[in-house]
């Protein structure tokens, strides 16, 4: 299958006059217009929401004020891109007939409400074979989606289906490649058909992302069996287990298996620079915003990690706040030392202060990480 590399553009450089569209899922308990105003306020270009309850099978239709409300926020904030997530009950694969006729009834109304709020895409996983068998489950699945298509396209709705890659946790399918070429050849790779990559979830299905070839190979693996041109979305989310794990647990970006580099490497790929980055890690209230600013100073071709140095006493004459740039995996005695080389004002610093990192005293091993607040904090009598 052909690669989505922009025309004009060599790999490895970004295309020219393109805006990088970064964003995060965000909560929706204010209703699904702050999803969109809370995700300008971190300073998102891109933004994922449920539009119902993701742990029920059923929701009544949107009221015209709902959707009036998030129309309205949407020209606010101007917003390049939005997509939706379905109910984790949903399993178009699912062997029961009852699951399965619910799942499709309640995958049809989250494609609706998407058509309704006009959000393009609605990412799915794609189901779970509870013991019957891969190749039964992934037949299930392309009548389903077929069926699904064809129900909607009739009633005019345009919102397309974004099949997700997943860990291959427990029985779930969509852990090979392979699987989703098959399913996107199942239904004719029809236009409203696409498909997200996560990054914590194929990692963790074995398909490993650390090294400058093995993200080659992996995305080459990924144009064979799937094709780049049909990637509409990535999950952009570190891992807490290990390569070829199969266990679905996501971790900040740059603190988990994967690490930091290979992000870079992402948001810097001219292949996929069109496609929006969408990141699901933990903390969404207090960490969204340091994850989100972090993918974009590296697609602007920032390195390392950006912390935060509070500097007390009479230390504060060089201060009292500094943003500081660090390279990967420095430690609070080498800040100390890169502090009183950027400052004459600092000289002793290293020798005299104690350190604490996000309001906790820490050894001066401690590596620092994205978002850190380091206190450097000298004796009484010298403050």
């Amino acid at each position: 299958m052909e690669s989505a590399l922009p025309e004009g553009s060599a790999p490895g450089e970004p295309p020219s006059n393109q805006l990088r569209l970064i964003g995060a899922h965000m909560p929706s308990s204010g209703g699904l217009s702050s999803c969109l105003l809370s995700g300008r306020e971190i300073g998102c270009t891109a933004v994922q929401l449920f539009t119902g309850n993701p742990r029920q099978w059923s929701h009544p239709p949107l009221a015209e004020e709902e959707i009036r409300a998030f129309q309205n926020a949407r020209e606010e904030t101007a917003l390049p891109f939005l997509c939706a997530h379905d109910s984790y009950l949903i399993n178009l694969a699912a062997p029961d007939a009852d699951v399965l006729d619910r799942s499709r009834n309640a995958f049809r109304g989250e494609l609706e409400r998407a058509h309704a709020l006009g959000i393009p895409w609605v990412v799915t996983h794609m189901g779970a074979h509870l013991e019957r068998g891969e190749e039964e489950a992934v037949a299930r699945l392309i009548e389903s989606l077929v069926r699904i298509l064809e129900e909607t396209d009739a009633a005019g709705c345009t919102a397309g289906i974004a099949l997700e890659t997943t860990a291959g946790q427990g029985t779930g399918l969509g852990w090979r490649f392979e699987q989703l070429g098959a399913v996107l050849k199942g239904v004719d790779h029809q236009q409203r058909i696409g498909v997200c990559m996560d990054t914590c979830h194929i990692f963790a299905a074995g398909y490993d992302l650390r090294t400058e070839d093995a993200w080659e190979n992996t995305l080459k693996e990924f144009d064979a069996q799937v094709g780049l041109s049909a990637l509409r979305i990535i999950h952009a989310n570190d891992s807490k287990k290990g390569l070829g794990s199969r266990v679905d647990r996501h971790e900040h970006i740059g603190k988990g298996e994967i690490g930091l580099k290979p992000f870079a490497r992402l948001v810097r790929d001219a292949r996929l620079q069109h496609v929006p980055v969408v990141v699901e890690t933990p903390d969404a209230h207090t960490m969204h915003q340091v994850n989100v600013a972090l993918l974009q100073r590296l697609a602007a071709g920032g390195t390392g990690v950006f912390v935060e140095v509070e500097l007390c006493g009479h230390f504060s004459e060089a201060g009292p706040l500094l943003q500081m740039e660090l390279p990967e995996n420095t430690s609070l005695q080498q800040l100390a030392e890169i502090l009183e080389q950027k400052d004459a004002r600092l000289a002793g610093l290293s020798a005299c202060c104690q350190f604490a990192v996000n309001h906790e005293f820490a050894e001066r091993g401690t590596l620092l990480c994205e978002g850190d607040r380091v206190a450097a904090l000298p004796p009484s009598s010298g403050g």
